[in-house]
């Protein structure tokens, strides 16, 4: 291993070590190939030493969107090393970009477990997880994803965890807004055609609706991914004359579809998933978006009713970022924070170890609550209604687990 592929460190020894194998560089320089390769030698030992003192989490990650997952990571990480680590030993956080690609996630998770990571956290997207659960599930190492909502994630094995609520889940938190807050009897929803995200979040949306009011009237209609004219269902919507019309989608459809409905003379609000945590969504939407809700994981906007532990993750990471977490960021620190309660309670370091603890987890507090994860891994656990008013983002609802 040369020294370009070594991953940063943390905690002193690693300082003093790194100054040890500079002077040990220097001095190879000066002695013959045989007196160097010792010495390479001795490096490699001092790298195993730290190693062992030590304890590697590995992280999946996607640029340029979610993009703050790892700010989350970091910050947990950082706060476990400052109060000691774990029996201590301090924790490194080794992260991969995988450029939201899902060959790479399976390349860079074979890699972070080939370098002895004991737990993964991520991927940041469905697609993602789905083909790296199989990796973990086989290297018995667990894992907790952070932003990836589709509940068919675990099905890979006992190894895998959603950090964030399902598809499912927030479709039913969504729907309870809807029948019990907006008292909706007629429902439009607008679906983008083959997006799972979409298309499962849509049904599930529409069978607890039906479930939570009786009677209610639902009609779906599609559209495209790259659609810039919905003119002909926003016209079969505007005949129904809605109360609600759910769009779980993603920007620029979302924002362009809401502007042409408000011109439209559609009034009834539109209702979104977590998909609409976008900054973009409010620079394209404009005033159009007025009066608009959408369901989310996080929420540090005025408004949200915060715990003193969400309120202290609010706190350190604008200090430490400069700017307020947003749903990704409080995903990633929330999904760390677990992992390490879970490694701390462990009897070993061993995959087989951290999963059972990790199954265990009840009544978490952090940047969100998590009352448990069920049997199937899912996470129950607080969501946060937001809603669009004067122009800004606010929270409306805090949903308890």
């Amino acid at each position: 291993m040369n020294l370009q592929q070594r991953t940063e460190r943390t905690g002193m020894s690693r300082i003093i070590a790194c100054g040890f194998v500079a002077s040990l560089l220097l001095m190879s320089l000066m002695f013959s190939a045989c007196e160097s390769e010792e010495i390479i030698g001795i490096i490699d030992a001092v790298d195993d030493a730290i190693e062992a003192e030590t304890i590697k989490i590995g992280m999946l990650y996607s640029s340029p969107l979610p993009g703050t997952t790892r700010n989350g990571a970091r910050l947990a990480v950082s706060e476990f090393n400052a109060a000691g680590g774990i029996n201590g030993k301090l924790l490194v956080l080794e992260a991969e970009d995988d450029e939201n690609n899902s060959q790479n996630s399976v390349a860079s998770v074979k890699k972070l477990i080939a370098d002895g990571a004991v737990s993964i956290i991520g991927p940041d997207w469905s697609a993602h997880a789905l083909e790296v659960g199989p990796v973990v599930q086989a290297a018995g190492i667990p894992m907790i994803t952070t932003y990836p909502t589709n509940p068919t994630v675990p099905k890979a094995g006992d190894f895998v965890f959603m950090g964030a609520f399902t598809d499912n889940y927030q479709g039913e938190l969504i729907a309870k807004f809807a029948a019990e807050s907006l008292s909706a009897k007629k429902a439009a929803i607008l679906t983008q055609s083959n997006l799972p995200y979409s298309e499962g979040l849509s049904t599930y949306f529409k069978d607890s609706l039906r479930a939570l009011a009786e009677g209610v009237e639902v009609l779906q209609f599609f559209y495209d991914k790259g659609d810039t004219d919905f003119a002909t269902q926003l016209t079969e919507i505007a005949a129904m004359e809605p109360d609600i019309v759910f769009m779980p989608g993603f920007v620029p459809e979302v924002p362009t579809a809401i502007q042409q409905a408000k011109a439209a003379g559609i009034t009834a609000p539109f209702l979104g998933g977590d998909g609409w945590d976008n900054p973009q969504l409010l620079e394209m939407g404009g005033d159009a978006l007025e009066g608009s809700f959408f369901v989310n994981h996080f929420s540090a906007l005025p408004g949200a009713d915060l715990g003193a532990d969400a309120s202290h993750f609010v706190k350190v990471y604008t200090e430490k970022y400069g700017m307020p977490p947003d749903g990704p960021a409080s995903l990633g620190y929330d999904a760390v924070r677990i992992m390490i309660q879970a490694i701390q309670g462990a009897a070993d370091m061993s995959g087989a170890a951290i999963r059972a603890q990790l199954a265990a987890t009840m009544d978490y507090s952090g940047a969100a609550m998590l009352s448990k994860f069920d049997e199937n891994r899912h996470a129950i656990k607080s969501g946060v209604i937001i809603t669009i008013a004067n122009g800004a983002l606010q929270a409306h609802q805090i949903i308890a687990p």
